[in-house]
């Protein structure tokens, strides 16, 4: 899988791109870094672009779990971005079950989606 991340202290938003399977080793070079970026923060937003999705490692489940349990309360806005259908109704659902505001975009509402991050 390819995961990136990026991170912007000025506003406080961090980015995660997905495409593939997430392993343990994506775990690692994604969440850890948002870790350490809630830290200095406190309360963070972030954007997830998920191009193409085929699962996650079984070996990054709990700490995927654990990490959420932990920390979901300090992230205050998710823009999920993808074309991937079945995301969608997942995103709004999970919304509806955290404090945190999700709003879903499109691939092609990439620039709305910071636009509405970066501005809240």
């Amino acid at each position: 899988m390819t995961v990136t991340y990026t991170e912007d202290d000025a506003t406080r938003v961090a980015e995660l791109r997905v495409q593939g399977t997430f392993t343990k080793e994506d775990y690692a070079r994604a969440v850890d870094p948002l870790k350490a970026f809630i830290d200095r923060h406190g309360s963070v937003k972030q954007i997830e672009i998920v191009e193409s999705f085929h699962g996650v490692d079984p070996a990054a489940l709990w700490p995927g779990i654990k990490f959420d349990w932990h920390n979901i309360q300090h992230i205050s806005h998710v823009a999920a971005v993808t074309d991937i259908g079945w995301i969608g109704p997942m995103s709004k659902a999970a919304g509806k079950l955290i404090s945190s505001d999700v709003r879903l975009f499109a691939l092609d509402e990439l620039d709305e989606a910071r636009d509405w991050i970066g501005n809240v």
